[in-house]
């Protein structure tokens, strides 16, 4: 498989989890720390502690320490742009948008 395939299926596993896509969701708007993150969920802050983790190692987040806290955001403009993107397919082919096909 070439570096590109790779990078594809590292990215895509990263998103197949319900509450990584959420996470990833929240992230769209404004920067979340763990705990807050966790609250909206709502999951166990170990279990948000570790989809962080394997989204940040897909490099679809990132992290900035200040003081004492951690603040997660998206990666970069390409990760709001997968999100959307992912997001529509999945409206379109759930069949709730315009052109959905059964």
């Amino acid at each position: 498989m070439s570096v590109s395939l790779d990078r594809a299926v590292v990215v895509l596993r990263a998103m197949a989890y319900e509450h990584r896509l959420h996470i990833l969701m929240l992230l769209r708007d404004r920067e979340h720390t763990p705990a807050t993150l966790a609250e909206a969920i709502p999951a166990d802050p170990t279990a948000v502690a570790h989809h962080l983790r394997f989204l940040r190692d897909a490099r679809l987040v990132r992290r900035q320490r200040r003081g004492r806290n951690v603040y997660y955001a998206l990666g970069g403009d390409g990760t709001g742009r997968l999100l959307a993107e992912v997001l529509h397919y999945a409206d379109v082919q759930g069949g709730t948008g315009p052109g959905a096909t059964r």
